[in-house]
């Protein structure tokens, strides 16, 4: 099955963006629908203060009727009162509205990133995906709820102070109408621009914290070679790659707003001068001058805002197609397809062909052919790169085949569910992986409903009960990032009792033993018999010494089955290449 990575391209704000976003805010409608109803009320009494200013100066300020000045000072005050509850209530329902929607959005894109194929995460980067979980989702959270909401009031603004700019003087009005079609094309064209800068510092922000995953990740091997110093400039570098970018950006929102207020301060000063004409002229009241300006400030002010959320806006739409690229990527049905019962854990290959989806031109595996009964002991071996562990990799399907077919008691794998399969496999690898937690919660992870009786009893089989006592919390202690805190032969022994708790009947072993000392293999070696007796099992080794009594031995070389035997049989055949890693093995140790 050949897998592509999916094509980027320059965002657009178009319809799949707005269902996109819509899709993200619905579960919130309701919450969103109140902070709306509050916006309506917070722009509308910022919208009556010009009138009653220009009230004031008409009828208050010069008849000098101060009898009247305290009863419209209150009513100001009152409509300010308003605006700022009304306000801080919009403000606070837009704004947990979109702390919810990060979070639904964060659960969504992590779940949604486990689902994908394992080719997937050959393609995408640690460090690229934990930067979509993060600063993608809360630049998406900062668009769906906050920038909206600015931007819907910031609008409600400019469309009523224009109104009642056209009530006061629509002469005026219309004069300023002139400078909507350049300051629109401007936004068109900055806008424009904008989305690419935003999108193009989300992928370099990514790249920057790929490299501190990387680091930290691998801080031992920094360490050892003594490399500080060349990856905090490596960081470095890449921080000032996205601060280039992130110039890029600023630098057009700057223009942009630059523009507008040259615009908008050339429009009040057209207005002082042919409003103060009309005043002199007693076509137009000092008051209504004085509205008209209010009502030009408001408008001004809101278009300003919209340059500057436009800008934040765009980076959403940046932000939500690398979101949605995850989103809206087909997975493999886990919970569909045929399962086996009663279960023997027969494996066969038939005329498999691989190759990794990214290096489609480079075959691993050619025209394999093989049987396991169940309950067979076979052992794969042969020189590293070989594809001894990409054939455990197929069998629990975490690749397809590129040709040919894998069978499961004469079943082929596709057709069977896929959950299930993998819920009948045991693996134990050569570097297990733990999670951050207590040793229980380890040895549990294979089975999270089992009582701790049973991870007792799965730590006593796996020789892990007895380190595990001596530790002063016992099943409590924690293990650190990986596993850390405990020795190879330790987490060895814990991915042992977390493998026999899970009762697998196909048993896969990675070169379990590879990395350890003498007397820590030999607990593990003791502890392996117990686990592969009564399932089908399939070890890989490089120590020939530790699969003598395999059922079955399988030479693969360069993708291709080339000797098949006992160690008995195989040892036999001197020009073989088993007996030349035994002899190397041998001279090696001597």
């Amino acid at each position: 099955m050949k897998t592509e990575k999916p094509q980027t391209q320059s965002p657009k704000l178009n319809e799949t963006t707005w269902k996109r976003f819509y899709s993200i805010a619905r579960p919130e409608q309701k919450t969103l629908l109140w902070g709306l109803f509050f916006l309506v009320l917070s722009s509308g009494a910022g919208l009556i203060y010009p009138q009653l200013v220009r009230w004031m100066v008409d009828h208050v300020l010069q008849p000098k009727n101060f009898d009247l000045l305290t009863k419209v000072v209150l009513v100001l005050l009152v409509a300010f009162v308003v605006q700022a509850i009304t306000g801080s209530l919009r403000y606070y329902l837009f704004t947990l509205s979109g702390e919810r929607i990060v979070l639904r959005l964060r659960q969504r894109l992590y779940e949604h990133i486990l689902k994908q194929e394992i080719s997937f995460f050959d393609f995408n980067r640690t460090g690229e995906l934990m930067s979509r979980l993060a600063s993608d989702c809360t630049t998406l959270q900062n668009t769906v709820s906050v920038n909206v909401s600015q931007g819907l009031r910031n609008l409600g603004q400019v469309i009523g102070g224009f109104a009642f700019m056209f009530y006061t003087s629509w002469k005026l009005s219309a004069m300023m109408l002139i400078l909507i079609p350049p300051v629109a094309l401007s936004a068109f064209l900055f806008g424009k621009r904008i989305r690419k800068y935003s999108k193009d510092f989300q992928s370099t922000l990514a790249d920057a914290s790929i490299v501190a995953e990387e680091t930290i990740s691998g801080v031992r091997t920094v360490k050892s070679f003594v490399q500080e110093i060349t990856e905090t400039h490596r960081y470095r570098k890449s921080l000032d790659i996205a601060l280039l970018t992130a110039q890029k950006k600023i630098r057009s929102i700057g223009e942009f707003m630059t523009l507008a207020m040259v615009m908008g301060f050339t429009a009040v000063c057209f207005v002082l001068w042919y409003g103060g004409r009309e005043v002199v002229m007693d076509k137009m009241t000092i008051g209504d001058l004085t509205q008209f300006l209010l009502y030009l400030m408001i408008v001004a002010i809101g278009v300003g805002s919209l340059g500057s959320l436009w800008g934040d806006i765009m980076a959403g739409v940046g932000a939500s197609q690398r979101v949605f690229e995850i989103l809206e990527k087909e997975t493999i049905a886990t919970e569909t397809g045929a399962i086996i019962q009663p279960f023997a854990g027969q494996i066969e290959f038939r005329n498999v062909s691989f190759s990794y989806p990214t290096r489609t031109d480079t075959p691993v595996l050619k025209n394999l052919n093989f049987k396991i009964k169940p309950g067979q002991i076979i052992a794969l071996v042969g020189s590293s790169g070989g594809g001894k562990t990409t054939v455990s990799s197929l069998i629990p399907r975490f690749y397809d085949p590129t040709d040919g077919d894998i069978l499961i008691d004469g079943i082929s794998l596709q057709k069977l569910k896929l959950s299930w399969l993998r819920d009948q496999i045991g693996i134990v690898s050569q570097e297990p992986i733990l999670i951050s937690s207590t040793i229980e919660d380890n040895i549990k992870y294979a089975r999270p409903t089992a009582s701790h009786d049973d991870v007792i009893a799965a730590a006593k089989s796996a020789n892990a009960f007895e380190f595990i006592q001596n530790f002063p919390e016992g099943f409590r202690t924690q293990v650190g990032e990986r596993g850390i805190q405990l020795s190879g032969g330790q987490k060895q022994r814990v991915a042992i009792a977390r493998a026999l708790l899970k009762n697998p009947k196909i048993l896969i072993l990675d070169e379990a033993t590879s990395n350890l000392d003498t007397a820590s293999e030999h607990l593990v070696q003791e502890a392996l018999q117990r686990l592969m007796q009564g399932r089908t099992t399939l070890v890989i080794a490089h120590r020939l010494a530790t699969i003598k009594d395999a059922d079955q031995i399988f030479v693969i070389d360069h993708g291709e089955l080339v000797q098949q035997g006992t160690h008995d049989q195989l040892t036999k055949i001197t020009d073989g290449i088993y007996f030349q890693l035994l002899q190397r093995q041998f001279i090696s140790q001597t």
